[in-house]
């Protein structure tokens, strides 16, 4: 995949080399495939590779970012999974993907085709699940299946299993992990 990738940037790479002057060495692609365990750690940096579930996709890969006493973790595409809710302990953010079942309906998509999406991925009920055994300072959605959940559908499904601090996320927003956990949504219009 790297390599059709590199050949699909040719063109810019070639501008970036020969017009703007980079260096060869930026743009040389390195890529490893990975296994679960830690993938990397420099400076008190650590990121952690974990298995998901999402069948039949394999690998599906999960990530827990930990740096100077903090610690992030990533569901990637999964349903649910307790290979996360071990992996993810501790942590101080949890983001999480998420499929409103009943939001796939109202797009129209066909019974069959929606049964599909939704085993390959988390409802919010399974997430709420999946968020009260981790415990996380805050549960954040990321990558909604289908877009046109509305806020107040996912908040209100995940409640029902997950009483927790929950944001659901959107582009832009910046969430810092200190002594309290920091959200601060884009302003629109910007």
């Amino acid at each position: 995949m790297m390599s059709h990738l590199e050949e699909a940037f040719q063109y810019d790479i070639r501008i970036r080399l020969y017009d703007d002057r980079a260096s060869p060495e930026g743009v040389v692609i390195v890529a490893a495939d990975v296994e679960e365990g830690v993938v990397f750690s420099k400076a008190g940096l650590m990121v952690t590779v974990f298995e998901v579930d999402h069948r039949p996709i394999k690998p599906a890969l999960g990530y827990r970012i930990d740096y100077g006493g903090r610690a992030v973790a990533l569901s990637g595409d999964t349903r649910f999974s307790e290979n996360l809710i071990r992996h993810a302990q501790g942590v101080d953010v949890l983001i999480h993907e998420v499929v409103v079942p009943e939001s796939l309906m109202r797009a129209g998509v066909a019974v069959e085709r929606a049964k599909v999406i939704v085993d390959h991925h988390t409802t919010p009920q399974q997430a709420g699940q999946v968020f009260a055994r981790v415990r996380p300072r805050l549960a954040v959605y990321s990558h909604i299946v289908f877009p046109s959940a509305t806020t107040e559908e996912l908040i209100q499904a995940t409640r029902e299993t997950y009483a927790g601090p929950l944001e659901v996320g959107e582009d832009l927003t910046v969430i810092t992990a200190g002594e309290k956990v920091d959200v601060q949504h884009a302003s629109v219009g910007r």
